[in-house]
């Protein structure tokens, strides 16, 4: 990987099978960040564990911390397929169906049902996807 395209992410190696390193994260909404959490809604973190391919054969030990890399690319893809594309598809739907009926309501429930299918067919392939998009790690302080 690129050092300089890289986001970087501090977790916690919990367990160690062969190649294969299951790493924590804390996982925070933007709400958590904000000096006025405690005023506004109580924080939102949760755990989430990641599993990533020792490619570098690097030693690791439970408990470590580590960085967890990702691909600037790699993030924009996630983006672009989570993100853009379904209002893509929502927009096409709702003024295409509104064009050829002049139904508001119809061409709303369309929309929402395209969406809907748009990321029942993007689940499907979610093996697929995930290829596309991994993780790499290494030590703090290493590069």
């Amino acid at each position: 990987m690129n050092e300089e395209t890289n986001i970087c992410r501090e977790g916690i190696v919990r367990a160690i099978d062969g190649d294969e390193i299951s790493v924590e994260v804390i996982v925070s909404s933007a709400c958590s960040g904000c000096h006025a959490k405690s005023i506004c809604i109580p924080s939102d973190r949760r755990k989430e564990v990641i599993t990533v391919k020792n490619t570098r054969r690097e030693e690791y030990r439970v408990g470590e911390t580590v960085e967890l890399l990702l691909e600037t690319s790699a993030g924009n893809r996630a983006v672009v397929l989570a993100y853009l594309l379904p209002l893509l598809v929502l927009l096409v739907f709702l003024f295409g169906c509104y064009a050829l009926t002049g139904k508001e309501l119809l061409s709303v429930g369309i929309a929402v049902l395209g969406v809907v299918v748009y990321y029942l067919v993007l689940k499907s392939f979610s093996k697929g996807v995930e290829k596309g998009i991994e993780f790499g790690i290494r030590k703090i302080g290493t590069n």
